[in-house]
């Protein structure tokens, strides 16, 4: 007994130093980006570079993963079919306050994509695992990769070029049709699709994947580190009133919206929502908004005062209530 102690022990030892060597990584990578920001001639261009690694390389490497090995549980996919329909109706209302309350095209984009897109992975990951343990990551990972049914860097690059602004190095989407487009013919959609076709047909190939996907997520945290470092404005602060109470709908809408459609869906159908899908559903402006931003021209300044406010919001409401309950 006393030797199994002591193995639990040192396996809750290793983890712990594991999660402060990421953090730590995390930390340097930001540091790298913000001076390669003020280093580099064209830090844009170095941005989009970036994205185009993640796009082409890094998401579908964790598509392939994630829809490989993820379990289908019956129970739950009726919850999650309600966690893709709240996300699809949080991204229009998103399409329709941006339109109403953007006084740009760039300014536009920064509050659609702030209203869709929660920090359900950086932020979401520990909150999940500090209050619903190993089986809430498990569900937090699911929700993270799932919650459009399509890989979520699909939906990402269809925002990124409706939006786009007239400096952007991602090309701009047309119209509807060239919207479509974006979000269902890119890499890591084609890519998933694949995965899944391969599934059906009785193909395994989690003995191919096992092997990379530690590696490949914590590579994605590293690069994603690096992107943010090289996006996030520099200029001080300077907003008015204006960008105050827009800034303020926004992440209204961001944390209230999609828990507030899932709480009336499973009241409306009797479907028992997990409590950890409430809780992704309303995490705080994702961190990529900073990155989209540089990447398709939109308002940086916007997207930082958006993250920053409602992360420090949510956070804080989290904590307080985790600590609350008790």
């Amino acid at each position: 007994m006393r030797i199994r102690q002591e193995v639990v022990a040192a396996d809750r030892s290793g983890a712990g130093a594991a999660v402060l060597i990421t953090i730590a990584g995390w930390a340097a990578c930001f540091a790298v980006g913000v001076a390669l920001q003020r280093r580099l001639r064209d830090p844009q261009r170095a941005s989009y570079y970036l994205f185009l690694l993640v796009l082409w390389v890094l998401t579908p490497l964790t598509v392939v993963y994630g829809y490989t090995t993820v379990a289908v549980r019956p129970e739950l996919v009726a919850a999650f079919a309600l966690v893709v329909a709240a996300a699809w109706a949080t991204l229009f209302v998103g399409m329709w306050w941006g339109r109403a309350g953007g006084r740009s095209r760039a300014e536009a984009g920064v509050h659609v994509y702030a209203t869709a897109m929660g920090n359900t992975a950086i932020l979401g990951y520990p909150l999940a695992t500090l209050i619903f343990g190993g089986p809430g990551l498990a569900l937090a990972v699911v929700f993270t990769e799932f919650q459009f049914l399509i890989p979520t860097q699909g939906v990402i690059l269809g925002l990124g070029r409706r939006y786009a602004g007239p400096d952007s190095l991602g090309r701009q989407a047309t119209g509807l049709s060239d919207l479509l487009r974006s979000w269902f013919l890119n890499p890591p959609v084609i890519t998933g699709a694949a995965a899944v076709l391969l599934r059906v047909l009785g193909i395994d190939l989690t003995p191919v994947v096992s092997r990379y996907g530690t590696a490949v997520g914590l590579l994605v945290g590293f690069v994603g580190f690096v992107q943010l470092g090289l996006a996030i404005s520099l200029r001080p602060l300077r907003h008015g009133r204006g960008d105050v109470w827009r800034a303020a709908v926004t992440v209204v809408l961001r944390s209230a919206l999609g828990p507030l459609l899932l709480l009336g869906a499973s009241w409306v159908t009797g479907i028992h929502i997990p409590g950890v899908f409430l809780l992704l559903a309303a995490m705080p402006v994702a961190f990529y908004t900073l990155v989209v931003s540089a990447v398709f021209d939109m308002e940086r300044e916007l997207a930082r005062l958006l993250v920053t406010v409602s992360t420090v919001l949510v956070v804080t409401g989290v904590v307080v209530w985790y600590v609350a309950v008790g």
